[in-house]
């Protein structure tokens, strides 16, 4: 009995795009906000939402590149 149904190898690169895309959002964000504390000593933007905007980018952007893959 399978839990989760086998991805196809485009669902994996959308996967691995998407993946690609949250990670360097998060580095832009760190990266800002390291510069935020330097010049004046305070975090623009918490690690939680950090954390949660790393989330809703990956999944967010796998689910519109598997979209457009269905509609080709």
């Amino acid at each position: 009995m399978k839990l989760f149904k086998d991805v196809s190898k485009q669902e994996h690169q959308n996967w691995n795009k998407a993946v690609s895309a949250g990670f360097y959002i998060l580095l832009l964000l760190l990266f800002v906000n390291i510069i935020m504390y330097t010049y004046k000593g305070a975090e623009l933007v918490s690690s939680s939402s950090m954390f949660w905007t790393g989330i809703v980018v990956t999944f967010g952007y796998q689910f519109i590149l598997n979209r457009k893959s269905e509609k080709k």
